[in-house]
């Protein structure tokens, strides 16, 4: 535990603005790994998720004085995940062909940045997950959102690390088929096929 760690967000925001390297450390040891879960729900590729938080966070350094101490840390971290995701995809769309995806991803709107809120997100995603049958959703949880890896959880679930995959991946892919077929979130579901 760091030395700073019965401290809330807020106060270590109030150091930080001030230039405090600790209460920056705190910060990122404190959402990191809940970061890097996150994005790897939207990018596949794991050095491509590890860039996103990294590049967050040295955000975060740069402009620690103009953080608003008074709002949440934590939302702020997670929509610039977002925000990140999409940017990504728009300075890419160029790159990609659209000619073989369906009609109806093409007619998501340029301005989805700003109609779908990390709330929203959050929550249709959390009625799928919920529905998940309970070893799959307990490992799927442990592994996305606790950040543990396949390993970890074999040893505290006892069970075999390749049963433990096979329950993350049937998570996935039943939470990717389920997700499809919501407009707003078919888009973020969709990066896992294209990145």
């Amino acid at each position: 535990m760091g030395i700073l760690s019965n401290h809330t967000d807020n106060n270590l925001l109030a150091c930080l603005k001030q230039g405090d390297i600790a209460a920056f450390d705190e910060l990122y040891h404190r959402y990191a790994r809940k970061l890097m879960a996150f994005s790897l729900t939207f990018f596949a590729d794991q050095q491509l998720a590890e860039e996103a938080v990294q590049e967050i966070f040295v955000r975060v350094w740069e402009r620690r004085r103009k953080l608003d101490e008074t709002k949440s840390f934590k939302s702020y971290l997670f929509q610039s995940v977002k925000f990140y995701m999409f940017n990504y995809i728009r300075d890419r769309k160029n790159d990609c062909s659209l000619d073989s995806l369906s009609e109806d991803f093409g007619m998501v709107s340029e301005s989805i940045e700003d109609s779908l809120s990390y709330k929203e997100l959050e929550g249709k995603m959390m009625e799928q997950i919920e529905k998940l049958p309970t070893v799959q959703k307990e490992v799927f949880k442990m592994n996305k959102f606790k950040g543990m890896t396949s390993e970890q959880i074999a040893h505290q679930m006892k069970l075999s690390k390749r049963t433990i995959e096979h329950h993350i991946y049937l998570a996935s892919k039943s939470l990717k088929s389920n997700m499809l077929h919501k407009p707003a979130l078919g888009l973020v579901l969709m990066l896992n096929i294209l990145f």
